[in-house]
C-alpha cells in the first residue's frame, strides 16, 4: 500500500509537471490535445505496469491539485477540471478489460476509442463544469464549441492508435526497482516537482 501511495504520488506529479510546462506552451499553440494524450498514454502504462484500479485517478488527483496552485499559466480551474475528469474517464473507460486483446489490431482500435471517449468526455465535461465554478453556465455555449471538442477528440483518437500500442510496449519491457532506492529517488523526484511547479516553472 505505501509503495503504491508512492507511485501514485510520483506519475501524478510527474504529470502535474508536464501540465504546468509543456502544456502551458502546447496551450499557446491550440495543441491541448496532445497535452491530453500524454496523461492518457501516462495512465495506460501505469494501469498495465500495476493493475490497480483506481490509481490513475489518483493521479489525475495529484496532477490536477499541482496544475491548480501553479502560479504560472492560464485557465487553471478548467486546466484541473480537465484533468481530474480525464482520470474519471479513464477510469469509467478501463472497466473493460482491456489487457486481454493482444492483436496489435485490437490495440490501435482500442487507443482510438479510448483516447477518443476520454479526450471527448474531458473537454465536455470541462465546458459545462468551468463556468459552474466561475460564472454562469450558457446552453448556447457550449453548442458552440461542441463541433470543436469532437473534431479535436478524432486528433485525439489518431494519436492514441499510436499510443495504446506503444504503452503495451512498455509494459512488457521487464523494468524493476529495488525498494532500497526506489522510496529515496521517487521522494526526490516527487519533490523536484513540487519545487519546480510552486517556483512557476
Amino acid at each position: 500500500m505505501k509503495k503504491l501511495l508512492a507511485t501514485v504520488l510520483l506519475f501524478g506529479s510527474l504529470w502535474g509537471l508536464f501540465e504546468c510546462s509543456v502544456g502551458d506552451f502546447l496551450h499557446d499553440y491550440d495543441l491541448s490535445v496532445v497535452t491530453a494524450a500524454f496523461a492518457i498514454f501516462l495512465m495506460s502504462v501505469t494501469r498495465l505496469k500495476y493493475g490497480q484500479p483506481g490509481m490513475q485517478l489518483g493521479m489525475a488527483l495529484v496532477a490536477g491539485l499541482l496544475r491548480h496552485f501553479n502560479p504560472v499559466g492560464t485557465c487553471l480551474i478548467c486546466s484541473s477540471i480537465a484533468i481530474i475528469i480525464e482520470g474519471l474517464a479513464f477510469e469509467i473507460i478501463w472497466v473493460f478489460p482491456w489487457k486481454k486483446y493482444d492483436t496489435l489490431s485490437m490495440k490501435v482500435g482500442m487507443g482510438v476509442i479510448s483516447f477518443y471517449s476520454i479526450y471527448a468526455f474531458g473537454y465536455l465535461a470541462t465546458q459545462i463544469l468551468t463556468p459552474l465554478f466561475t460564472a454562469t453556465f450558457f446552453l448556447s455555449d457550449l453548442i458552440g464549441v461542441v463541433p470543436r471538442i469532437f473534431s479535436q477528440a478524432v486528433l485525439a483518437g489518431l494519436i492514441g492508435s499510436i499510443f495504446l500500442p506503444l504503452a503495451f510496449w512498455v509494459d512488457s519491457l521487464s523494468i524493476s526497482f529495488n525498494d532500497k532506492f526506489y522510496y529515496p529517488s521517487t521522494i526526490s523526484l516527487i519533490s523536484m516537482c513540487w519545487i519546480a511547479i510552486i517556483a512557476g516553472i
